[in-house]
């Protein structure tokens, strides 16, 4: 039985993070992926495998950001770059998902999965799932990892929905 789960461990250890940015006692810290817990606030970058199942909460480095008229970007090249996520290696989806700012400077918020990859940009985003709770484990016990066809539609979309955003910030209000 081992040989035919060899494809499906080769590729858990390309998804298989090995550390994570998170913001602990107000620092930026790169701290051990397997020790970040639900709630954690993490910052993503190009390159990064997402360490937990997570909400992105703001594009850029500062997760404290809002941007008011004055601060508004004059030409769309000072414009936040959109933070593109490649989750096919999880949820089988064919095209990555996306999250821009929208019109009030808010960002619209997308849903990211353990083992997704960070394609272009960065963000900061709050740990909503770890360990045995994420997808990933979730679908390996189900026998439905590695995927065999787009998974999204039954998973619930393709993420760029307000109840993403609704989550999050709820999450982030039960930790006060």
């Amino acid at each position: 039985p081992c040989i035919k789960h060899i494809p499906s461990m080769k590729l858990f250890r390309q998804i298989n993070p090995e550390d994570a940015e998170v913001l602990r006692e107000g620092r930026w810290i790169r701290y051990d992926a397997a020790s970040l817990v639900k709630g954690d606030i993490i910052r993503l970058t190009e390159g990064d495998v997402v360490p937990a199942d997570c909400t992105l909460l703001a594009l850029g480095m500062d997760p404290d950001r809002t941007i008011s008229e004055e601060d508004a970007p004059k030409n769309e090249e000072e414009e936040e770059e959109d933070m593109i996520v490649d989750v096919s290696n999880i949820t089988g989806e064919k095209k990555p998902r996306t999250a821009s700012l929208r019109q009030d400077g808010t960002v619209n918020p997308i849903q990211m999965f353990y083992g997704g990859q960070v394609l272009q940009g960065s963000g900061v985003a709050v740990v909503t799932a770890t360990g045995s709770n994420t997808l990933l484990a979730s679908l390996i016990r189900e026998g439905r990892w590695p995927p065999k066809g787009d998974l999204s539609e039954e998973l619930g979309g393709g993420g760029d929905e307000d109840e993403d955003l609704e989550a999050g910030v709820s999450l982030l209000s039960s930790q006060d």
